[in-house]
């Protein structure tokens, strides 16, 4: 979290940003270890993220009201449908409700320009751990990875990485 706070404090210096993503980061590094390690993400965490996102839209200078609002809806409807869709196909769940509330919360806090970037490279990272995976463990399609941390790593990517213009 130190190295994520100078990261901040460099790209934001101590302003409203800093402080706001200082929270969203310190959410997103909590689910990161309790997703590796019990395959959950505490509705404690997400939830009221979506909400202090959202509400921090209203003085943030990096995402207004109305984009926190189309990645609230947009994030947590995307993968809702695809994970509906995976439901009905293979007859077994395949993405947990907290990863549905999870992107949405990113999409509070990062609006729903970000959505793209953080499915994309959270979906290619994932499918090459998850390979992997299944080949060290030698269970196939059965193998099981939490897809909360390829979620937040890839919001941390789009946080310091994009550009505003």
């Amino acid at each position: 979290m130190a190295i994520l706070s100078l990261a901040l404090y460099t790209k934001f210096a101590l302003s409203f940003d800093f402080f706001f993503y200082f929270i969203f980061l310190a959410a997103l590094l909590v689910v990161i270890f309790i997703d590796i390690h019990h395959q959950i993400i505490p509705d404690v965490i997400s939830l009221p993220g979506i909400i202090i996102g959202f509400a921090g839209s209203l003085l943030n200078s990096q995402v207004t009201w109305q984009q926190s609002a189309l990645g609230i809806l947009l994030g947590g409807g995307i993968l809702f449908a695809i994970a509906f869709g995976y439901s009905l196909l293979a007859g077994r769940e395949g993405m947990g409700g907290g990863d549905i509330k999870l992107l949405g919360m990113i999409g509070a806090f990062l609006g729903f320009q970000s959505l793209l970037f953080v499915i994309f490279a959270s979906s290619l990272s994932g499918s090459a751990v998850g390979i992997f995976a299944m080949i060290k463990q030698g269970k196939g399609g059965k193998t099981r990875i939490p897809f909360g941390p390829f979620l937040a790593i890839a919001a941390m990517g789009f946080l310091f990485f994009h550009s505003n213009s």
